[in-house]
């Protein structure tokens, strides 16, 4: 597969799909992969196999480890990216948010991206600045305990979402100037490694990995693991790359449009996850701003086509 090859119509069609449903049915996967699993144990095993993966598929492709450069920028990102933004991720829904309701939460990294680069000095349009405030409210309709509305649900667990969006943003955006590999698999494959390796310390440091108990573990946990380690972090992964190089950019990122959709209805349909006017209400507001940052608002804001790896978001 070559930057150069003629796109295939059913291939690029098959990779929205994935990316689509994958993506957006990860959240779910979470839910599920934690109820036997202690999250943050969890979450560092999948994202070790799946770093092992991309770097061995990296190597095939002619790819190299070496660069201590590279290890250390690969740290950088992934303490952002993956030990903040997935740790904080599985943490909300481990007290109680809603799977859904966390992805819609998560759809706010484009204007936490268009915050940062307005501090960095890159001037917003007003659109950016009018979508930002319309995400604004929609967030603060729907971190609203009241709204959310489940037993057990722990009030920092949204705003850990949130935080986690705007984690996930700084990394990305120092990903995007850092000295990375160009070979994707390996840069991504490093990210996932170090980060994996840093969450395993989280799990080790905080008590998480003690409460393990093999015993205990479902099948329903263990096909919600493998989902998401091969499924989201490795297939996907590949798709949003071919996407990335035969498809205009603003087009692929329209996932980060649908894949709360796809998140709230699964966690309706599968977990019994109430679907309630507000919610719906909010994910539109909040949804309506990242249409309006993503599709009208500073070119600068855009993922860069050469470096792919830094728009994705294998939770």
């Amino acid at each position: 597969m070559t930057t150069t090859s003629a796109p295939n119509r059913w291939l690029i069609l098959a990779s929205f799909a994935l990316v689509y449903l994958i993506w957006g049915s990860s959240y779910i996967g979470i839910r599920f992969a934690i109820e036997t699993i202690p999250p943050f144990l969890m979450t560092g095993v999948r994202f070790l196999i799946a770093g092992g993966i991309l770097l061995a598929i990296g190597l095939a492709r002619g790819g190299s480890l070496r660069g201590f450069v590279y290890w250390r920028s690969a740290t950088i990102a992934s303490a952002l990216m993956f030990l903040f933004n997935n740790s904080m991720i599985v943490w909300a829904q481990a007290h109680g948010l809603p799977s859904g309701v966390n992805a819609v939460l998560l759809a706010t990294m484009p204007m936490w991206m268009a915050a940062f680069s307005w501090v960095r000095g890159t001037r917003p349009t007003l659109v950016t600045v009018f979508g930002l405030l319309i995400g604004f409210v929609g967030v603060l309709l729907l971190v609203n305990p009241g709204n959310i509305a489940v037993a057990n649900l722990n009030p920092l667990a949204p705003i850990m979402s949130v935080l986690a969006a705007g984690a996930w943003a700084a990394g990305a955006l120092y990903a995007r100037t850092a000295t990375l590999p160009e070979n994707g698999f390996i840069s991504t494959g490093m990210q996932l490694l170090t980060g994996g390796v840093m969450i395993m310390g989280l799990s080790i440091f905080t008590g998480d990995a003690a409460t393990l108990n093999l015993a205990q573990i479902s099948l329903t946990s263990v096909v919600a693991m493998a989902h998401l380690t091969i499924m989201s972090s490795v297939v996907t992964f590949t798709a949003f790359g071919y996407l990335m190089k035969h498809v205009a950019p603003a087009k692929v990122t329209t996932y980060a449009y649908v894949n709360p959709i796809i998140a709230m209805f699964l966690g309706w349909a599968l977990a019994n996850e109430p679907i309630t006017a507000i919610k719906i209400i909010a994910a539109a507001i909040i949804l309506s701003g990242v249409v309006l940052i993503t599709a009208y608002g500073s070119r600068k804001l855009a993922f860069r086509r050469e470096q792919p790896e830094a728009a994705v978001e294998p939770i």
